[in-house]
């Protein structure tokens, strides 16, 4: 994701990772990666559950995309792994979806 944040670049949005891991594990993650967006720990699953992002089957988060509002409502979610070599995938989806937020 850190090499092709300039695929949203021309999106007026956050982006943030978000994981079940403790926030310590998050941090070290993020330094480790040299990653310039935010890093949330949701050991309680309150995000991700309210982003339609849990796995209750696994008890573990999907891998995909979820768009909240300006004011925080669920706009968006997708399960997919597309992070890697079909990073415009997921971009084009981010894009349709914002196009039709703001019509």
């Amino acid at each position: 994701m850190q090499e092709n944040l300039d695929l949203f670049a021309d999106l007026d949005a956050d982006i943030y990772a978000i994981s079940v891991d403790s926030p310590s594990n998050s941090k070290a993650l993020k330094e480790a990666g040299a990653f310039t967006f935010s890093f949330l720990s949701d050991e309680e699953f309150e995000v991700l559950e309210y982003v339609q992002m849990k796995d209750d089957q696994h008890n573990m988060s999907y891998r995909g995309v979820s768009i909240l509002d300006a004011d925080g409502n669920y706009v968006y979610h997708q399960v997919n792994d597309y992070w890697g070599d079909q990073i415009e995938a997921t971009s084009n989806i981010v894009h349709e979806q914002f196009k039709e937020m703001n019509q």
